[in-house]
């Protein structure tokens, strides 16, 4: 399997316009806590300019350090790339489109990067890995966004799909995979999980479901009385020891309608997640 191909890029004001990252430039940087978010943001045109407004606008609010979005068409794409936001702050893994044709995985990061790779999955549905590796703290982090194959039947491939991304990402010193698993955290895949990994909403919501998705409409709440299936297909994932990243705080996002709608739409299908991380030397 050929790697896909991919331009990462940054926006140059000076010129107004994107262009590809300098590679071979190692960059490092000292930070004491990491803002890493992740969301689907639905790859349907339904109310798309409202949804894909909203979204970012709630990205916006929480300045991750990283983003990773599932989902990604180039409509919404360019509606990433043409937002001041983004392009004041934000490095994005692919400024061409060519990983999101006709949809798929987007990382964006607002601190150095140091090196991007994508890695191909064993799929029916073009998926592949994101990765995003940044010098921090006199160390090495990587940062993976993922969106395993859907649907129930299609376990045994995400098997194969984790297998990989495991197998991967096991040289790297810390690491925080996230994104759609495309399996709930009931289900009996879990067991396909590295237990070297720690799932971030359990860790730190050990009462609470934290349900990312249903199988209803984006017009119900995955809150509400309605006897939908309700999954937490969406996850931060991490491994890290001391030192290291430790997880201090993971909110779901992206839970109420968008205002201003005659009728009571969600950013997405799906709902997204905040996590907040400390560095801990001890």
């Amino acid at each position: 399997m050929a790697e896909a191909i991919a331009v990462p890029g940054r926006y140059h004001a000076s010129l107004r316009q994107w262009l590809p990252y300098t590679s071979g430039v190692t960059q490092a940087a000292t930070l004491e806590q990491l803002t890493i978010a992740t969301f689907n943001v639905w790859f349907a045109p339904t109310f798309f300019n409202e949804r894909c407004q909203a979204l970012l606008a709630l990205l916006a609010q929480h300045t991750p350090d990283i983003i990773a979005l599932q989902e990604v068409t180039p409509a919404f794409l360019q509606q990433i790339l043409s937002e001041p936001w983004v392009q004041a702050d934000y490095s994005v893994s692919d400024i061409n489109g060519d990983s999101v044709d006709p949809y798929g995985v987007l990382l964006l990061s607002r601190i150095p990067i140091a090196d991007w790779q994508f890695l191909p999955l064993p799929t029916a549905m073009g998926r592949q890995l994101v990765i995003a590796r940044a010098h921090l703290n006199q160390t090495s982090t990587t940062f993976a966004g993922v969106h395993l194959e859907s649907l129930r039947y299609a376990a045994p491939t995400r098997a194969k799909q984790l297998a990989r991304i495991f197998a991967q990402l096991a040289p790297e010193q810390h690491v925080a995979l996230l994104g759609d698993f495309n399996f709930c955290a009931s289900w009996d895949e879990n067991q396909q999980l590295d237990p070297a990994y720690q799932d971030l909403w359990p860790l730190l919501h050990p009462e609470q479901p934290g349900f990312t998705h249903s199988a209803k409409s984006i017009t119900l709440p995955i809150n509400s009385s309605d006897t939908a299936t309700f999954v937490r297909f969406d996850r931060v994932l991490l491994r890290s020891q001391t030192p290291g990243w430790r997880a201090e705080a993971i909110e779901l996002i992206g839970t109420e309608p968008i205002s201003g709608t005659t009728t009571p739409i969600f950013p997405s299908d799906h709902f997204g997640l905040v996590c907040q991380l400390r560095w801990q030397n001890m």
